[in-house]
């Protein structure tokens, strides 16, 4: 359990910016929760959505327009950067792709 706090905190503290990989502003997806918390899953892959436990039912499995600081993790690449070898053994597919949210708004996205 110490290992995944840690590798949670270096993980947090290693977040590359998302505009490494284009400028992103918002998003659009369905809404769904998962144990973690609420996420966006969307065309340029998963969104977490930071501080927001779970949706509200208005939103949950519906399209969702996500506003914020996006922040890509790639944390197979930072735990091959990290010199502790138990956390180097953990097996990869463990270790996500995908964008943290901060500062978020969001609101129902209709194309109408």
């Amino acid at each position: 359990m110490k290992y995944f706090v840690l590798v949670c905190f270096l993980l947090i503290m290693s977040c590359k910016s998302g505009k490494d990989a284009g400028t992103l502003d918002s998003v659009i997806g369905i809404a769904s929760n998962q144990k973690s918390g609420a996420i966006l899953s969307t065309d340029i892959g998963t969104c977490s959505i930071v501080g927001l436990s779970k949706w509200d039912s208005i939103y949950l499995g519906k399209r969702v327009k996500v506003k914020g600081d996006f922040l890509f993790i790639d944390a197979e690449t930072d735990r091959l950067k990290i010199e502790d070898p138990i956390v180097k053994q953990l097996q990869a597919q463990t270790y996500p792709k995908c964008y943290s949210v901060t500062n978020a708004t969001w609101e129902l996205y209709n194309p109408d």
